[in-house]
Formats: C-alpha cells, sequence, structure tokens
C-alpha cells in the first residue's frame, strides 16, 4: 500500500507547490451547507436512513438508530446459532488502492477452502468500498472481484488532467473510466440481490469523508438498494466512487442535498481521510447492539488490511517529494494502527473474536504504477493461496 499512498502524496504535494498559480484560475461556484446545525438534518432524495455520521455517540441509541433506520429488517435472520445465540460474522475491508487485490483474492481463495462466512455485516472503505457489494452477495460474484481487480491498469481508469487540476480544477485525474467500471458491475441485478439480502438482516455499509464537514459519513447500502427509489442505483454507485475518491488525485464527489426546503451540494472524498477502516455503524460499544437480537450474539470480526501494516525499512532520498511522501504514508500506517487498537479493545470489552490479516511482509512485488495489473494479479494470487489454505489470522493487533 504504501507505494500506491507514496505516489499520491506526491501528487498532492505537486498540487500544494503550484498552488499559487491556482488563485489565477476560475472560482468553482458551490453552494455548499454554511453551518454544523444545517449538515445535521441534510437529506438526500429525501430518503431517510440511508447514511449518517460516522463518529457520532448517540445518547439514546434506540430512538436514534430508529430514526436513522426506519426500515431496519430483524437482524441475523438466517445466521447459524450456537447454544440458540446468533453467530454475527463482520468482515471490515480497508482502504490501500490497488492493494485491494489482496482483499478480494482473500475472499476467492476462502471460497475455495469451502469454509468462508456468510457475513451479517460487511464494511468497506476506500478499495474496501468497491470490494464490499461482493464480499456481501457471496462466492457468485468472486469472478467479478477478480477482474475488476487484475485486469485493468491505471490509463483505462483514470485520465490525467494534470495542468486543469493545478490551475484550480478538482482533481489531477478524471476518473470517468472508473465510475464507469463500477456501473459495469453494480448494475440493477446487483442492486435487487442486495436489497434482497438486506431484507433478511444483514447489513452493508461504506465510508465516505465529507469535506465540508470534516467528518465520516456512513452510507447503508442494503437500505437505499431496498428504498425503491428511482436514483436508488446512481445513488449506490456514487457512495462507492466517493469512498474511493483520492483526494487531490481523483475528483470529489458532489451529492445533492435538502435543509428546510432549501437545496445545497455536499462533497465527499475517501472514507480513508477519516478512517481507513470500521466495524460498526454506529459508534457505541458492540454490547449496545445486543438489544437489536433475540439473544445476545457471539460475535466474530474479520479485518481485512488491503496493504502492509507493519513498518517497512526504505532509504528515503533526501528530496522534498520523497521526504513528504514518505511522510504521509507514515502517517496513514500509524493511524490505521490506531483504528485497529481500538477495534480490538472493543471487541475485547465486548468478548468478540478478533481475526485480523495484512499483506505478508515477505510480499516483495514491486508496483510500476498506481494500478499495475501485473502487480496486482500477483497480489490478488498471495491473497488467494492464503485464503485457499486457510487464514492465519492475527489476534491482536501488530505491536
Amino acid at each position: 500500500m504504501l507505494a500506491h499512498r507514496a505516489r499520491f502524496a506526491k501528487l498532492v504535494t505537486a498540487l500544494v507547490v503550484a498552488a499559487g498559480l491556482s488563485a489565477c484560475a476560475a472560482d468553482f461556484v458551490r453552494n455548499g451547507i454554511p453551518s454544523a446545525e444545517l449538515a445535521d438534518h441534510a437529506v438526500v432524495h429525501d430518503m431517510q436512513g440511508i447514511r449518517y455520521w460516522g463518529d457520532e455517540k448517540p445518547a439514546d441509541f434506540m430512538a436514534e438508530l430508529r430514526r436513522r433506520l426506519p426500515h431496519l429488517p430483524r437482524l441475523a435472520q438466517g445466521s447459524k446459532r450456537i447454544n440458540g445465540r446468533p453467530v454475527v460474522e463482520t468482515l471490515a475491508l480497508s482502504g490501500g488502492g490497488g492493494d485491494g487485490a489482496f482483499g478480494a483474492g482473500i475472499l476467492t481463495g476462502w471460497t475455495e477452502r469451502g469454509d468462508r462466512p456468510e457475513f451479517e455485516v460487511v464494511t468497506g472503505v476506500s478499495a474496501g468500498a468497491i470490494i464490499a457489494p461482493f464480499a456481501y452477495l457471496g462466492p457468485r460474484y468472486d469472478r467479478a472481484l477478480k477482474e475488476i481487480w487484475t485486469q485493468y491498469q491505471t490509463s483505462q481508469l483514470v485520465t490525467a488532467q494534470i495542468l486543469p487540476g493545478i490551475l484550480g480544477g478538482s482533481s489531477l485525474a478524471d476518473t470517468t473510466p472508473l465510475e464507469n467500471l463500477i456501473a459495469r458491475y453494480a448494475d440493477q441485478q446487483l442492486l435487487r440481490e442486495v436489497a434482497a439480502e438486506y431484507r433478511k438482516g444483514r447489513l452493508l455499509f461504506v465510508l465516505t469523508t465529507n469535506l465540508d464537514a470534516q467528518r465520516p459519513v456512513v452510507w447503508n447500502l442494503g437500505e437505499i438498494a431496498a428504498s425503491g427509489h428511482p436514483n436508488a442505483l446512481e445513488l449506490f454507485r456514487k457512495a462507492i466512487m466517493a469512498s474511493a475518491a483520492i483526494p487531490g488525485a481523483f475528483p470529489p464527489v458532489a451529492f445533492p442535498v435538502e435543509v428546510d426546503g432549501k437545496t445545497y451540494d455536499e462533497l465527499h472524498v475517501d472514507g480513508g481521510t477519516t478512517r481507513e477502516v470500521f466495524v460498526l455503524p454506529v459508534n457505541v460499544p458492540f454490547k449496545t447492539y445486543d438489544r437489536l437480537y433475540d439473544k445476545p450474539p457471539i460475535r466474530r470480526l474479520y479485518i481485512v488490511k488491503n496493504g502492509k501494516i507493519a513498518p517497512e525499512q526504505e532509504v528515503v532520498n533526501a528530496k522534498t517529494l520523497d521526504i513528504v511522501s514518505r511522510s504521509i504514508s507514515t502517517l496513514i500506517k500509524n493511524q490505521n494502527l490506531g483504528e485497529l487498537y481500538r477495534i480490538h479493545r472493543m471487541a475485547q470489552d465486548a468478548g468478540a473474536d478478533f481475526n485480523f490479516i495484512a499483506v505478508p511482509v515477505t510480499f516483495n512485488v514491486k508496483s510500476k504504477q498506481f494500478f499495475d495489473p501485473v502487480y496486482q494479479s500477483a497480489l490478488f494470487e498471495e491473497g488467494r493461496k492464503m485464503g485457499a489454505a486457510g487464514v492465519h489470522w492475527n489476534k491482536i493487533p501488530p505491536m
């Protein structure tokens, strides 16, 4: 993952260096929400229960849940049981750019092994958000996962627009090809299948960052899919695209919203800007959710890090871009460690089974571009072999 983050950091640094040039470019006129109070009440397409702040801690959990998720199904309807208790298995997929090939490979190999769970909850951030719907729908989408993560190179997914980006544009690349790829696989059939699983009590969430509010936003893709709204498919795709919109490199995704009868717009970018991985839709202890089940559930968490988590020794050139890019990638890596420790502590408090895996330090193939099919095919195969052999999950975060 660091190779991808380093390239991204260099792009961002180039923007900062060229910031003086942008002053002479035309301003992008927006109608943003002017206050945090109004932002709390913004609604997309008059649709209730499709999104909410990822960092909020409601005082009345049940009342807030009913407000946010008015069509929440009875959970874990089809889950297996142990001594009458439902087994709730959560899959959390992190960001990682092209390293998303690792998570896709883990899932495919896990299918081959024959003991891959039907996860009750699936969450995704950035690259993980692209994987999440297919992981949620199960092994029949493994072929699509492999295609997405091994068959495309950078030029097939993004189009460089360096000069417009420097001279006041919103990004250094046009992501229309990537949007078209997401649209190709996230079609009406997939939307119907997600809706059907949601009605069974299974949950699917992705995370974006509201750039105006500087806050994480959780999108309930199951509620969107089951809404029957004419804009449901478009919104489903936009939420995934926004989660993967690397700031500066990719354009932010604009969402039209309404507050008190007035129309505004929000800009959303990569969920990894605020959180690289998450396991809960509402930021409360696991046991708070017990009342949603007929009996307190047995919880198993599976966290897939699409990248390496351990520190890596690398001689850094004493040049501005190299120093900045290495520093940003180090910051992201350590932020992710903090998130893992927090989730692990929450799991301990609730008696949940914590399982974590990342790209092994022994994987030494190098990526030559942001989306490199040779590199990603090798990484996919690494993950597939691990999944097929039986993933050796880490029970504690790396020290």
